[in-house]
């Protein structure tokens, strides 16, 4: 219930504030609907009677004063619908209709002014007793039809459910239209935060003095904007001066190892150590080249140059190395891609190596141009990704394989997300390799 619940719910604020304003009109004429039915049924009930009354009354009127010295009923007096019965109950004059006869008769030997509703319940039925001037008693039975009262209820109730289904609709419209109006501000404002902190982080509002609630919400925004480009300035700081350090002791360190080979090790244990750390070297100064990338202008690249998949394969093919096959089934992508061929090839070539690592024959790289952005793929036929891993693969220090750093794939999705593209894993059963996909925007 709960997930219908959610896929029915509006998606929107203006959507939201729609159906409320549905719903909220919906239970009013609800209510104003039955209250009419209640008032019409209830003056439907009294005109009734007062009709019973008014016939009953000028009938007794007529009987009375024709009744000098015994009872006797005018025949010319009687409407139709009116019985007269003496004290016995004998039916004395009148007719009523055949449906509503035995309850005039039940009616007749009453003594007290009762009414019942006939058989159909289209007929209701007075009983009136009366004593004449001559002594004799009596009761004087009216009978009134009730369907054009009832049709007038029911007439009534149609042209309420039409009228609540106007009024609903009306103002259906009308919030829809004055909710447009009032949040197109706020969207072109929100759309433009949103861009301005992507592409430039200069741009403000400056829509003065918060006096109204949309010069509220942009200095709102414009506040917010000083806040997102200050902790962006910090973090490429920050990232620059950290990559900064860190190369020069990285270089170092390969270029010692590099020397140490060069000059001759005999012992083969150390000589693969030594290759270990400036393989390792070379790895972290590929990762920091990345990050200083990224700080200086990772949130600019993506919109002002592009490539094609043919001028990343490349570099995605060197990435490779000779160890397992790398099948390329790229050709059929000819889309240009919001991001330039260095960063692209930054975002695939650790998955590329990843995979090559551990496939155990094949590795297959595809891609498939999409409305919006481009999906680079990357399958290959090794063990696969334990369901314990997914979860952190893409964590700092988090690796699948012995001796691996593990920032190779958390570098690559950060790499990704810089251009507003992405890198993610599709679920699939432990032991059928692993299938990786890298969205680059479309220019």
């Amino acid at each position: 219930m709960d997930r219908l619940l959610r896929r029915v719910a509006p998606r929107s604020f203006r959507g939201t504030i729609v159906a409320s304003t549905v719903g909220l009109m919906s239970i009013a004429m609800v209510v104003v609907g039955l209250g009419i039915q209640v008032v019409l049924g209830f003056a439907a009930q009294r005109d009734i009677r007062q009709v019973l009354d008014d016939r009953s009354a000028a009938m007794v009127t007529v009987i009375e004063q024709a009744s000098a010295t015994a009872l006797a009923v005018p025949s010319d007096a009687l409407e139709p619908g009116m019985v007269v019965y003496d004290a016995s109950g004998t039916r004395v004059a009148g007719s009523v209709e055949s449906e509503v006869r035995d309850a005039a008769d039940d009616l007749g030997t009453t003594d007290v002014v009762r009414t019942v509703q006939g058989p159909s319940d289209e007929q209701r039925l007075l009983g009136t007793p009366f004593t004449t001037p001559s002594g004799d008693s009596g009761v004087l039975v009216v009978s009134q039809e009730t369907g054009p009262y009832e049709r007038s209820e029911l007439y009534a109730l149609l042209a309420t459910i039409v009228l609540g289904l106007v009024v609903i609709g009306v103002a259906a419209v009308i919030a829809l239209r004055v909710t447009r109006q009032a949040l197109r501000p706020v969207t072109q404002m929100a759309d433009r935060a949103a861009e301005w902190s992507e592409l430039d982080l200069t741009h403000r509002f400056a829509l003065g003095p918060p006096t109204n609630e949309l010069a509220a919400l942009g200095e709102t925004l414009d506040h917010l904007l000083d806040r997102v480009a200050s902790a962006i300035r910090s973090e490429q700081r920050l990232t620059s001066e950290l990559a900064h350090e860190l190369r020069t002791p990285l270089t170092a360190i390969q270029g010692s190892a590099d020397l140490a080979l060069l000059r001759g090790v005999e012992d083969e244990a150390v000589r693969e150590d030594l290759r270990q750390i400036s393989a390792s070297a070379r790895d972290m100064a590929g990762v920091i080249s990345t990050l200083l990338d990224i700080a200086r202008d990772g949130t600019t690249v993506g919109r002002e140059q592009a490539c094609r998949m043919a001028e990343v394969v490349p570099g995605l093919l060197a990435a490779a190395g000779d160890d397992v096959e790398v099948v390329d089934r790229t050709a059929g992508s000819t889309a240009r891609m919001a991001a330039p061929a260095a960063l692209v090839v930054r975002a695939v070539a650790p998955v590329v190596g990843n995979a090559v690592r551990h496939a155990r024959h094949r590795v297959v790289v595809d891609a498939t141009d999409h409305a919006d952005h481009v999906e680079i793929v990357v399958r290959d036929d090794g063990p696969g990704v334990t369901p314990a891993l997914r979860e952190t693969l893409f964590e700092p220090g988090v690796s699948g394989s012995d001796g691996g750093a593990g920032l190779g794939l958390g570098i690559a999705r950060r790499v990704a997300r810089s251009f507003g593209g992405d890198v993610t894993l599709d679920p699939g059963p432990d032991g059928a390799g692993a299938t990786f996909r890298t969205s680059v925007p479309r220019r």
